[in-house]
Parts: C-alpha cells; sequence; structure tokens
C-alpha cells in the first residue's frame, strides 16, 4: 500500500509526524520498524520530531546523527489508549556506516528486533536490517516535500490505512 503526502514547509512536515502518532495510538501504539530516506535536510528528523512529541515525549528531540540512537520513554498512561503500557522509542541514524554489519557491532540488534517503536533514518546503509513495517521516503518537492509511505508489513499497512482514513489530521 503507498500513500502520499505533501508538506508546505517545516510545520507540515511536524504536523504529519503527530498524524502518523494519532494512527499508531487508534492501533494501540503497536511495536514498528519505521524506516526514513531521503537526502541531508529532506526532514527526516523534523517528521520523528512531530510523531515523538505527539506520543508524549518532552525535552529535546535531537538528531542521533552524532549518537546514532537517541532512546525515549513513552508513557502510554496519558495517551488516551484503553490499556496501560510503557514502550521505548528508538530514533537510530545509520549514516555514519559503511559496511552491512556495522548496526550489529554498534549492538543495535536488540533495539531493532525487540518490542520497541524503532525509527530508523538511512536504513540503506546498513544490509541485513530487519524488514520495515512503514518505509518513508522524503523528497524535496519546490519549498516543501513530498512523503511517500509504503508498507513492509501487514502491520505498516494497518497504519497507514488508519492514516488514510484520517484525512483531516494532517
Amino acid at each position: 500500500m503507498l500513500l502520499l503526502r505533501h508538506c508546505a514547509d517545516e510545520p507540515a512536515t511536524e504536523r504529519l509526524g503527530a498524524a502518523l502518532a494519532r494512527a499508531l495510538l487508534r492501533l494501540g501504539l503497536p511495536p514498528l520498524r519505521i524506516t526514513l530516506q531521503g537526502d541531508l535536510g529532506a526532514g527526516k528528523t523534523t517528521l520523528v520530531r512531530g510523531l515523538l512529541r505527539a506520543l508524549g515525549v518532552r525535552g529535546r528531540i535531537k538528531s542521533p546523527s552524532y549518537a546514532l540512537v537517541e532512546t525515549y520513554n513513552i508513557d502510554s498512561f496519558g495517551l488516551q489508549l484503553n490499556h496501560c503500557v510503557g514502550i521505548t522509542a528508538y530514533h537510530i541514524d545509520l549514516y555514519r556506516f559503511y559496511t552491512p554489519d556495522e548496526w550489529l557491532d554498534a549492538g543495535l540488534g536488540e533495539a531493532l528486533g525487540g518490542d520497541a517503536l524503532c525509527l530508523v533514518e538511512w536504513p540503506e546503509r546498513a544490509g541485513g536490517l530487519p524488514p520495515a513495517d512503514l518505509q518513508l521516503r522524503l523528497t524535496a518537492d519546490g519549498t516543501g516535500r513530498t512523503v511517500e509511505l509504503r508498507d513492509g508489513t501487514s502491520a505498516g499497512a494497518a497504519v497507514i490505512e488508519s492514516l488514510a482514513s484520517a484525512q483531516a489530521d494532517v
């Protein structure tokens, strides 16, 4: 399944991230692997920031370019879910990787294989990653960007369906 969205500017990209978070919440905030592809400055971290803010993360949400991974604890207590769970979100940046095994050597196997929300920038830099549930590609489009959302699993398709059915969210 494929869904296209146009974001006219940075705030619109953050709003799309927030809409994606609401789609995840409608599905009970399942653990997912979401990959984000696009050139430098395409808005990957901006979209992730909007998503994490909408999931209740407070404080600074920064690019994991230098740290490789930023970890956020999401307490679903205040997220209007009908069950209370805690979930970890990993924001991972693989830009500096050059060989397929580097992500394993960096200790990312547990994060990418567990019951977490994994947001992975530059997945094309690290071969052998577990399959993404949802693949996002951000492409410059005039002064804005086009975001292509493509499912990789049935869980990803459910997220896209939830997002598409809530047109007013974006």
